[in-house]
């Protein structure tokens, strides 16, 4: 189809705030490797013309190469039914995590890759930095759909389980790729206290709800919280209420003690992690 017999768009000067460094790249990647999406359109046998439906972006960078044909798929309707249609595609559009982007460009020799993109090198090196934090933070921004520029702060913080709690408040808060930064960079400290505060909390309920458990089971137990060097300690102190008589009087002389020194056997206990 003709590029100069396809007009407007459903939201018309939709590319006109896009950058033209991004019209650039999407024009050299269509260059090197072709239109590998078709545009849609619909006909308007009035003006004897066809109306973009899907593809401002590719129709702009076509235009920048001077192509007079493009690849277009025809669809039947009328306007209405050309904006379902543009709203469908993008109601339903799910672009790749930026992990999945990273396992790709890592099954590839590099030197071809390189060789083989229109687009900056920088863009793949991007992505697979976000290798580097582990297959629990990686599995943790394919599952929470993370984008890019939420993910890369996460590479300035030290240690797995401090990487996964700053990953889960970025998600739960939706953090923008700025608001991520600045959270990482400590300029949002109380963020951070917010959620170990919360950690302790959700641990000590655990704790108490299991002893509940416990107790209507028939054992005797209770809840203890310690401070030590490097966290929290919760811990869960229990015993049978059927002991034999030889525990039971051990168990009447030194009880206290052994509470206090070091948990005995047929106890359980539940340690919250340091905080980040």
């Amino acid at each position: 189809m003709r590029t100069a017999d396809i007009y407007g768009g459903v939201i018309p000067g939709r590319t006109d705030a896009q950058a033209q460094g991004e019209l650039a790249a999407l024009a050299a990647s269509i260059a090197r490797h072709g239109l590998l999406q078709p545009l849609v359109v619909r006909e308007n046998a009035q003006a004897g013309r066809y109306a973009l439906v899907c593809g401002a972006r590719r129709l702009a960078a076509c235009r920048m190469l001077g192509l007079e044909a493009v690849d277009a798929l025809l669809i039947e309707g009328d306007q209405a039914e050309g904006t379902a249609c543009f709203l469908e595609e993008h109601w339903t559009s799910r672009p790749p995590s930026p992990v999945d982007e990273a396992d790709a460009a890592a099954r590839c020799d590099t030197q071809r890759l390189k060789e083989s993109l229109a687009l900056p090198w920088t863009l793949a090196q991007d992505r697979l930095k976000l290798l580097r934090l582990g297959e629990r933070v990686c599995a943790l921004i394919r599952r929470e759909g993370l984008k890019l520029e939420q993910a890369l702060p996460l590479l300035k913080i030290p240690g797995e389980e401090r990487c996964l709690e700053a990953a889960s408040i970025i998600a739960e808060r939706e953090l923008s790729g700025g608001q991520a930064r600045r959270l990482i960079a400590g300029e949002q400290p109380g963020v951070l206290a917010a959620s170990r505060r919360r950690a302790v909390r959700m641990a000590l309920e655990e704790a108490q709800q299991l002893a509940a458990r416990l107790q209507r089971q028939g054992m005797s137990c209770r809840v203890t919280v310690q401070k030590h060097e490097r966290g929290i300690c919760v811990q869960i102190l229990m015993k049978s209420d059927e002991m034999s008589p030889r525990g039971q009087e051990k168990g009447n002389t030194d009880e206290n003690n052994a509470h206090v020194s070091r948990p005995r056997a047929g106890m359980r206990r539940a340690q919250s992690q340091p905080g980040v």
